[in-house]
C-alpha cells in the first residue's frame, strides 16, 4: 500500500459530534481514487487531513511508509479556486512553487515549460492571469501542481466552478495526463459522473458522522464514454447510495427537530 488511512476520526472542538468516524482505506501507487458523498460528509476535511493541513483526532495516515504529521512537499493540493497570483503571469505562477521548493532558476523554467506544454498552455505562458479564461486558470493551477512532482496529488472539486463544456475538456485532458504519468491522485467531487469517469475505485461516504459507506471498483476500460451502458449503470448504483445517505441524514435531522418541538 502506498497511501494508508487507518481508523481516522475527526472531531472539531466546536462540535459535539464527530465529523469523520473510523475512516480506513488504502491506495496503491499510481491509483486514481475518487471520493463522493452528500454535503457535510467530511470529504474536504478528509482531504485536508491527508494534506497535513489539519490533524485527525485519532488514527494514522501514512504515505509511502512515512506518517503524515503536517504539510509536506510529497503532497500537493489543487482546490476548486485556482488561487493564482494575479500580479504574476502564467509561467511565473507555475514557477512560484518551484522557487519556494528551492529549485534553481534553470530547473524552474525547465519544469514550467514541460508542464505548461502538457496542459496545452505554453503559447499563453506570458499572459497575465486576468487575460485568460477560468478553464485556462485551472490548467495553470494544474500545471503548477504537477510541476512540483509530488508523490500524491490531492484535488478538491477542481472543475466544479466551470461551465459544462470546459469541464468535459479538462476531464479528458486530466485523464490523458494520468494515463501517461500514472500520478497517484485522491480526488474529491460532488459529481458521481466525474468519479466514474476518472476513478479506479470510488469511495462513497455517508454523513452524520462522515464514514465510508462502500468502496466501488470501476472496471471500465479507458477512455470512458459517459453514455456507455456500463458507465451509466455504475453511475446509477453509486448515485443511489449517495442519495440514500443524504435522505437518511435529512430524515434524521427532521426527527431530531421534531423531538424538540
Amino acid at each position: 500500500m502506498y497511501l494508508s488511512l487507518n481508523s481516522i476520526h475527526k472531531q472539531f472542538r466546536s462540535g459535539k459530534k464527530e465529523t469523520l468516524q473510523d475512516v480506513s482505506f488504502t491506495a496503491d501507487k499510481g491509483e486514481f481514487i475518487c471520493i463522493v458523498g452528500p454535503s457535510g460528509c467530511g470529504k474536504s476535511t478528509l482531504l485536508n487531513l491527508v494534506a497535513g493541513l489539519d490533524t485527525p483526532t485519532s488514527g494514522e495516515i501514512t504515505l509511502d511508509g512515512t506518517r503524515v504529521t503536517g504539510p509536506g512537499a510529497d503532497r500537493v493540493v489543487m482546490f476548486q479556486e485556482a488561487a493564482l497570483y494575479p500580479w504574476l503571469n502564467v509561467m511565473q505562477n507555475v514557477m512560484f512553487g518551484l522557487k519556494a521548493a528551492g529549485h534553481p532558476k534553470e530547473r524552474q523554467m525547465e519544469l514550467a515549460e514541460k508542464y505548461l506544454k502538457m496542459v496545452q498552455l505554453w503559447h499563453y505562458k506570458d499572459y497575465p492571469i486576468h487575460q485568460i479564461s477560468g478553464g485556462m486558470r485551472q490548467r495553470t493551477a494544474l500545471a503548477r501542481a504537477l510541476a512540483l512532482e509530488s508523490k500524491l496529488l490531492l484535488m478538491d472539486e477542481p472543475f466544479s466552478a466551470l461551465d459544462k463544456q470546459t469541464i468535459h475538456i479538462l476531464r479528458a485532458e486530466l485523464e490523458q495526463i494520468w494515463e501517461k504519468h500514472k500520478k497517484t491522485i485522491l480526488y474529491v467531487t460532488h459529481s458521481v459522473e466525474e468519479a466514474v469517469y476518472f476513478a479506479d475505485r470510488v469511495i462513497v461516504m455517508a454523513e452524520n458522522p462522515g464514514r465510508i459507506r462502500e468502496i466501488v471498483p470501476i472496471p471500465l476500460s479507458r477512455p470512458r464514454n459517459i453514455e456507455d451502458a456500463a458507465f451509466l449503470s455504475l453511475r446509477k448504483r453509486i448515485l443511489s447510495g449517495v442519495q440514500l445517505s443524504a435522505w437518511k441524514s435529512a430524515a434524521g435531522e427532521f426527527d431530531r427537530e421534531e423531538e424538540w418541538t
